[in-house]
């Protein structure tokens, strides 16, 4: 089994979880900001990008899907729930469905804010903060449950 995604993950994961010396986890820190999440919620919501794709591709080998829009189409159109799933962070006893806003027809706020700091960093530096960055991290987790889901419970 081709575990590259994962061990970026794990990188990525490693990285987030080492801001939290400074700043710690919790309601009252999440619209901090700082180059360091900066960093990650580009790197992170690139990865989302590639990993997306991919589910995209496993559903449907033929698929074209090329962004977000075309994301949710293709992956709730498999699964219809997708938007409930959770990620858990049980040292900071967190749970967060950072793709609920997929019951609908909008993207999540996260990903919005994203792509105003990768396109307008210069006015939008504010929106790379603390709870994008989580929100983001644990997108990026859900996603690779369903990617690597058949491979883990297969045979």
């Amino acid at each position: 089994m081709n575990l590259r995604h994962w061990q970026h993950f794990l990188s990525l994961e490693k990285d987030f979880f080492d801001t939290l010396t400074f700043v710690e986890l919790h309601d009252d820190n999440e619209k901090v900001f700082s180059v360091a999440y900066t960093k990650l919620l580009l790197a992170i919501c690139s990865e989302i990008d590639v990993v997306a794709k991919i589910l995209c591709k496993n559903i449907n080998s033929d698929s074209s899907a090329k962004n977000i829009d075309q994301y949710r189409t293709e992956i709730t159109a498999k699964y219809p729930n997708f938007y409930t799933v959770e990620a858990l962070i049980p040292r900071y006893s967190l749970t967060i469905k950072p793709w609920n806003s997929w019951s609908g027809s909008s993207n999540p706020d996260w990903w919005t804010e994203h792509n105003k700091v990768k396109h307008e960093r210069d006015v939008n530096f504010k929106m790379a903060n603390q709870k994008n960055t989580r929100e983001a991290m644990c997108a990026l987790f859900c996603l690779l449950l369903y990617v690597y889901q058949p491979e883990l419970y297969s045979g």
